[in-house]
């Protein structure tokens, strides 16, 4: 059963990069993921990875895998092997999909809430030093206005 698109819930302004949409753990087992050369990954594997950079138990990678296929960034089949029964995941996602997703659905949400605002802080950040791009906005802008209309 084909999992929903991840949607951001919650948006941690004080942090980094992928930490700014997932905790800690969650953003390293993506990005052990995404840089796995096969996409479909057992937790044994991942773990494997994440040990080898510090202390992390195998029951926490497990969970946070769980999590992550709730969330519906994975997907999982259940396979059968010599130890019996076991999942195997792959990322709903690439990393650059995940992240376009994310900033889309931040920037939709502010543009909603915020218009007048995100436009204006928008614009001004693209044109600040470039006359060029002013133009080139200016000219965007009245054509999206003509076939509004």
């Amino acid at each position: 059963m084909p999992k929903r698109a991840y949607r951001i819930s919650d948006y941690r302004i004080d942090q980094e990069r992928l930490e700014t949409l997932l905790g800690p753990l969650e953003s390293k087992v993506m990005k052990t993921i995404w840089s796995a050369p096969d996409k479909n990954v057992t937790v044994r594997e991942i773990y494997g990875k994440m040990r080898r950079d510090g202390q992390v138990a195998y029951t926490t990678v497990m969970s946070t895998m769980g999590t992550l296929h709730k969330k519906g960034l994975l997907q999982r089949k259940v396979a059968k092997g010599r130890g019996g029964l076991y999942y195997v995941y792959w990322p709903s996602l690439g990393r650059e999909g995940f992240e376009r997703s994310a900033v889309y659905q931040i920037l939709d949400s502010l543009t909603r809430n915020f218009g007048d605002s995100v436009a204006s802080y928008l614009t001004l950040k693209a044109t600040d030093s470039d006359k060029e791009k002013l133009r080139a906005l200016s000219k965007s802008l009245a054509r999206t206005k003509k076939t509004v209309k």
